[in-house]
């Protein structure tokens, strides 16, 4: 039976391999309690800016068609765009001493995984590449979701070169005039301009013998550009990425519009199957199977929470640019901010341990958490995966829900 592997091709080291069965142990003993954390999160997703360069038709984070307070509509939600009205938000940037402060307490938490998402396009940030090289510093396995458009021809090497072990670089079309149409305001030249970075960043792993970093080329999928998903895997062969990373849209008010008709959902499959069959034969990686089982079948996850709890709070947390503290990708709700405090003093602070205890009490509620959209959660496969491990027994008896568990060992094992 073979160990993991790291980006490089290399297997961790035997004392790397004890640390992370360590703090995933003190991860699992804090879940089992009602709201304590012994540890810091398995990994952290960590917005440098708030502001992007692009308007993207599918985005609320940058909303081209604003809505009122989409796609949340609670009274915590409704604070939170009436205090950020702005499209780009509060158009923060993260202080780079408030980010070093942060990785510190992670790395001392036990924290080894930071991917780099959040509001905006981390590549504005003037000091991003070196956020960067202070966390690869500190033994941090590093993930970075970008445009790709604002990489300049030395930083497009020097991702390699630090190390970085993952780029998802949303490109969302085939071709350029979608890619136009999708990205809005952007030169007819803009798609070549991404395509050739990342092609820079695949030469220069070539070139220095590097399997860092995996590049996903990702493309949500809408109802004006899914016939192109066999051109999609075209593209990510042309740059020399790894893998096509199709994410299906989900749509707020205000881009409904967007979203696949009937007949267009009968015709997706065809034009997966397709593009299925080009990634085989370019030795590309799809996540085509978890894509159309979402796309078949999926109905929300308001059933899985009735059944186990959410774990979000002691595995995960999100840090944005301007310091706010927020348990998960569906959820507003401010747990604290970094302008006042440490990082530490957050996760394990009164305000986080009442949103675990409510995380907890899940199932016994027919409410959802305050801030969050607990109905269509895109961890719910994780708080799945962590339940079977926590409770075997009491897991067997969980009728298959929004998902099976036979999906959970390959989904858990998988980059998403």
């Amino acid at each position: 039976m073979s160990g993991p592997v790291n980006g490089n091709g290399t297997k961790p080291s035997a004392v790397k391999r004890l640390r992370t069965m360590s703090h995933q142990a003190l991860v699992a003993l804090g879940a089992r309690t009602h709201d304590r954390a012994f540890t810091g999160p398995l990994y952290v997703q960590v917005g440098v800016v708030n502001s992007c360069n692009y308007r993207c038709t599918f985005c609320w984070d940058q909303p081209s068609f604003v809505p009122k307070h989409a796609p949340y509509t609670d009274k915590i939600s409704e604070e939170y765009y009436t205090q950020h009205p702005e499209i780009d938000r509060n158009k923060a940037h993260m202080d780079y001493d408030m980010f070093t402060g942060m990785v510190d307490d992670l790395h001392a938490m036990g924290t080894r995984k930071m991917k780099f998402i959040g509001r905006g396009e981390s590549f504005l940030h003037k000091r991003f590449m070196e956020m960067v090289a202070y966390a690869k510093a500190r033994d941090f396995i590093i993930s970075i979701t970008t445009n790709g458009a604002l990489i300049k021809d030395a930083e497009a090497r020097r991702l390699v070169e630090l190390g970085v072990d993952e780029m998802y670089i949303s490109v969302n079309a085939g071709t350029a005039k979608t890619y136009n149409r999708i990205h809005m305001n952007t030169p007819p030249e803009a798609f070549g301009n991404v395509k050739r970075t990342i092609g820079m960043i695949t030469a220069a792993k070539r070139e220095m013998g590097s399997h860092r970093p995996f590049i996903n080329v990702s493309f949500v999928i809408q109802n004006d550009n899914y016939f192109e998903m066999e051109d999609m895997v075209r593209t990510a062969h042309e740059v020399g990425a790894e893998k096509a990373h199709f994410i299906g849209i989900s749509t707020y008010e205000g881009t409904k519009f967007l979203a696949l008709n009937e007949e267009q959902k009968e015709d997706m499959p065809r034009c997966l199957e397709r593009a299925v069959t080009l990634a085989d034969q370019y030795g590309i990686q799809t996540n085509a199977e978890y894509f159309l089982s979402r796309a078949r079948g999926y109905k929300g996850t308001k059933d899985v929470y009735a059944n186990v709890p959410c774990y979000i709070g002691w595995f995960f947390s999100i840090i944005l640019a301007d310091g706010t503290v927020n348990p998960c990708c569906e959820c507003l709700r401010a747990l604290g901010t970094l302008k006042t405090h440490r990082f530490k003093e957050v996760w394990f602070g009164e305000a986080y341990r009442r949103f675990r205890a409510e995380n907890t009490m899940l199932p016994f509620s027919e409410k959802e958490i305050p801030g969050c959209r607990c109905h269509d959660c895109g961890f719910a496969l994780h708080n799945l995966a962590m339940h079977r491990v926590l409770h075997p027994i009491s897991s067997r008896q969980i009728k298959q829900t929004t998902y099976g568990f036979d999906d959970l060992k390959r989904f858990t094992s998988a980059t998403h």
